[in-house]
């Protein structure tokens, strides 16, 4: 998790982040999780804002309407849902008047008694965090088990998501399929199901990926809602697509208020090549979503940064507050895998949100560290940009 907050204005960038030789993954590691991950040492934290913990004292949100955690629940039989990887989140800032800034974090994790047949990725169920500057946190255990806030389906043995879970975008809004006065948190999601993927031993459950929605009346309890698909899904794979997920849906202007036009990014690895890509869906009500065809961000050339593949990413809006869509255009910070599978950050910008460039520098925006035996020496990954009112 690494953050450039060096004035309360400056936008916070979070990362997700490997160490190398140690295997478990941070948030503040690669991609792809070690069925060995070890706990990180207390020296191993440093610069570090969350990272896998099973054992330790957590509160509880009591509901919605109430902000500050109550109550002390130990770690359960087997520790908490989160005690061996974390992997990608997603970082909400509100700004109360009375009660200053209040921020929340979704992020997907996994725990030592996670199905170790499910393919392995920094997925598994999605938990919260919250926090009255951005910086330091507090874990917070929900009604899930070990902990964990939303978890894979386990109601329904049909359903695309019913292995792992992992979270993509939160929004707090109103739509005008589903109207809330106060607005309810809408969760953009993606999970697997229990087809097998791979061959001979190494088949593995869970690669074949979808994305869904699923709500909330205060960021805690979720209720997933019925996608079009028959899976329960908002979006399918496409054919030659697996692996497709870590959504996010961005608004754009129309001409009306009263209209709605959201782009949901998403990048899925297109087995023509064997290279993650990035593409979009649109939809004008949250719910019900059209693929678009194509890719709208691709691998660059051989020897580039990007070469290897383009996955997990955050639009902004350029300039931060606003209406959302403004003319200002948006920017959009990537995941970028080179030939040699390092992963780092790279940008790329757009005016409508359809058409992106990548620019002229050829170069990433954000690397490993250098420095031996650094957190995030091994690999920069899952990027998340929080815009503040003033722009930055």
């Amino acid at each position: 998790f690494a953050d450039a907050m060096s004035a309360s204005r400056v936008p916070l960038l979070c990362v997700l982040a490997a160490a190398a030789p140690a295997r478990s993954l941070s948030v503040g590691g690669g991609p792809r999780m070690s069925a060995a991950a070890q706990p990180l040492a207390p020296e191993q934290r440093a610069g570090l804002v969350l990272w896998p913990d099973a054992d330790g004292i957590r509160r509880s949100l009591p509901g919605a309407g109430a902000p500050v955690p109550t109550g002390a629940r130990e770690a359960p039989q087997g520790g908490w849902w989160d005690g061996v990887t974390l992997g990608g989140c997603v970082v909400r800032r509100f700004t109360d008047e009375m009660q200053g800034d209040r921020w929340m974090l979704w992020y997907s994790a996994r725990s030592t008694g996670f199905d170790s047949g499910v393919v392995p990725l920094a997925t598994g169920a999605v938990g919260l965090a919250q926090s009255s500057d951005g910086v330091h946190w507090e874990r917070l255990a929900g009604d899930e088990a070990g902990g964990a806030c939303f978890a894979p389906n386990a109601e329904e043995w049909w359903g695309f998501d019913t292995t792992h879970v992992g979270v993509g975008d939160v929004h707090v809004m109103s739509s005008r399929v589903i109207q809330n006065g106060l607005g309810l948190y809408w969760m953009f999601y993606f999970g697997g199901d229990h087809d097998t993927t791979g061959g001979g031993p190494a088949m593995l459950r869970g690669g074949r990926m979808s994305i869904g929605v699923a709500l909330s009346n205060d960021g805690v309890h979720w209720g997933r809602i019925e996608g079009e698909h028959s899976s329960g899904a908002a979006l399918e794979p496409r054919e030659g697509e697996t692996f497709v997920g870590w959504p996010q849906a961005i608004r754009l202007s129309t001409a009306k208020p009263e209209e709605e036009s959201w782009l949901l990014y998403f990048h899925g690895l297109d087995e023509t090549d064997g290279r993650f890509k990035i593409g979009m869906a649109q939809s004008s009500d949250c719910v019900r979503w059209n693929t678009l065809p194509g890719y709208c961000l691709t691998p660059g050339p051989p020897g580039s940064f990007d070469a290897g593949g383009v996955s997990a990413r955050c639009v902004v809006q350029r300039g931060g507050g606003g209406a959302p869509g403004s003319a200002a255009g948006f920017l959009m910070y990537y995941e970028a895998i080179d030939e040699a599978r390092r992963h780092s950050i790279g940008l790329a910008t757009s005016s409508d949100g359809f058409t992106w460039d990548k620019g002229v520098s050829g170069m990433p925006v954000f690397e490993p560290a250098e420095a031996e035996g650094a957190w995030d020496g091994r690999a920069v990954a899952r990027p998340w940009v929080v815009p503040m009112e003033d722009g930055s």
